[in-house]
């Protein structure tokens, strides 16, 4: 089949399922084509299927909550499966990078590139349908210009072109469609930026050891940075433990505390915490840069920036306590879970530091890791339909939950907020009822006009169950 004929079908595709439609089942069929088209085009004997299962799985979530949350992941793990798709053997930061460059013009790179080298252009299609195709567009364009020019002069002709109806035909529809086989020609035409790829490759994770040794003036040199780190990670670590020490008699002791007080020692944690994680990584990336992770007299600095990891590391246990704490007692919110989700990072970020330092990685090493640690997190995240999480929880698990906030997370929450108004107890001013009252009906006619492109997962399973 024509890679213009996939193009055009995969835009009526698209058009059909996206076009003045909001997301749900459509994106995930969507996703399915597009799979579907690749691996039916794909030239490679091994395809991305980790990836691609990844793709599949974001759009399955954005059919059960389609939340700015879901489509943000969802867009990006297209990203990173269409640049696995071109350059199987890139890091995951420039297969993010080389999937959003074909998202949006590989279509027009390729173009260029053939017309500027020396070799012929191949087309496919044959010139006789090439002309012909020409011949149809040229001869629509004419005929559109000179009917509105000679309708002027015949009142006949005027009333004949004035009846026809063309109101079966939207510009906006033929620019989406037009949209949709730019896209599909950008994904089955991939452009693979290899100069981007072979600078990744250059950069290995491994740090290259001296071929020579070290000389007399080396050996002064490094000695003083061993001092100079010795000393400085020794302070600090002495530092941290007074800190863990402090902090440990304060959770132990504090049986009460009020709203601040759970604020403040959330707050206070997690600032501690982000300096102490940035100083530590900079002192780990300036002292084990080079030549100072082969010098034999080292171990003491070692073992003294491994202390500092695992300091750090209960710092991350004693902030991530504290949370649950403020979470216990206060609830869900987006910036509660966002600091579980820093601490998950920034434990993965501490391990590879470790590593970087026992088993002499460099800084192209941590790079990798951790972007690769953030995707794949952010991709275990969508599995959790985060806006009815945080009402379910609030509402089932606090005495007094925090309506105002619950009423900011969207009309996909109603439903939980019209039941819990319902019952006995609940802890609602007449102007929390109103709200409620209102997003439910609202919600309720929203879900009555979806179509069958925009159903969701949730919606349903309602519809069954009723």
């Amino acid at each position: 089949m024509s890679l213009h004929i996939k193009s055009f079908l995969g835009a009526l595709a698209f058009s059909l399922l996206l076009y003045s439609k909001s997301f749900g089942l459509n994106l995930f069929l969507l996703a399915v084509i597009i799979v579907v088209l690749l691996l039916a085009h794909s030239k490679r004997a091994v395809f991305p299927w980790h990836y691609a299962l990844c793709y599949l799985f974001t759009a399955f979530m954005v059919f059960v909550d389609p939340s700015g949350f879901h489509l943000f992941v969802h867009f990006l793990s297209l990203c990173v499966f269409i640049g696995k798709s071109v350059l199987k053997k890139s890091s995951v930061y420039i297969a993010s990078f080389t999937g959003l460059l074909n998202f949006l013009v590989s279509a027009l790179v390729r173009y260029v590139e053939a017309r500027d080298s020396a070799e012929p252009v191949k087309r496919n299609l044959s010139p006789t349908t090439v002309n012909y195709i020409k011949g149809v567009l040229l001869s629509s364009v004419l005929l559109v210009l000179f009917a509105f020019l000679y309708q002027n002069a015949n009142p006949v002709f005027e009333e004949l072109v004035q009846g026809i109806d063309l109101s079966f035909f939207s510009f906006q529809w033929a620019f989406f469609t037009l949209l949709g086989y730019l896209l599909f020609l950008n994904l089955l035409t991939p452009y693979a930026p290899r100069e981007v790829l072979e600078y990744d490759l250059e950069k290995g994770n491994e740090l290259v050891a001296p071929s020579m040794p070290f000389s007399g003036v080396a050996i002064k040199e490094l000695e003083k940075e061993r001092t100079l780190g010795t000393m400085v990670f020794g302070a600090l670590n002495i530092l941290l433990i007074f800190f863990l020490i402090t902090d440990f008699m304060y959770l132990v002791q504090a049986t009460s505390r009020s709203y601040s007080g759970y604020s403040d020692s959330v707050h206070q944690g997690v600032y501690a915490l982000v300096l102490s994680f940035v100083m530590a990584l900079v002192l780990i990336l300036y002292f084990f840069r080079g030549n100072l992770n082969f010098y034999e007299r080292n171990s003491s600095l070692k073992k003294l920036c491994y202390g500092w990891i695992f300091l750090n590391l209960l710092l991350v246990a004693s902030t991530c306590y504290k949370n649950w704490e403020y979470v216990s007692a206060l609830g869900f919110t987006y910036k509660r879970i966002g600091v579980f989700i820093y601490l998950i990072l920034t434990l993965v970020a501490l391990v590879t530091a470790y590593l970087k330092v026992a088993q002499l990685k460099n800084f192209m090493y941590l790079f990798r890791m951790n972007t690769a640690s953030l995707f794949a997190l952010l991709i275990v995240a969508t599995a959790v339909p985060w806006n009815r999480t945080i009402t379910w929880y609030n509402l089932n698990q606090l005495e007094q939950p925090d309506i105002q906030y619950l009423l900011q997370l969207g009309d996909s929450t109603m439903p939980l907020l019209h039941s819990y108004s319902k019952k006995e107890g609940s802890y609602l001013i007449l102007e929390q009822e109103e709200a409620i009252k209102d997003g439910y009906a609202r919600y309720q006619k929203e879900q009555t006009g979806r179509t069958w492109q925009e159903i969701t997962l949730y919606r349903l399973t309602k519809t069954e169950a009723q």
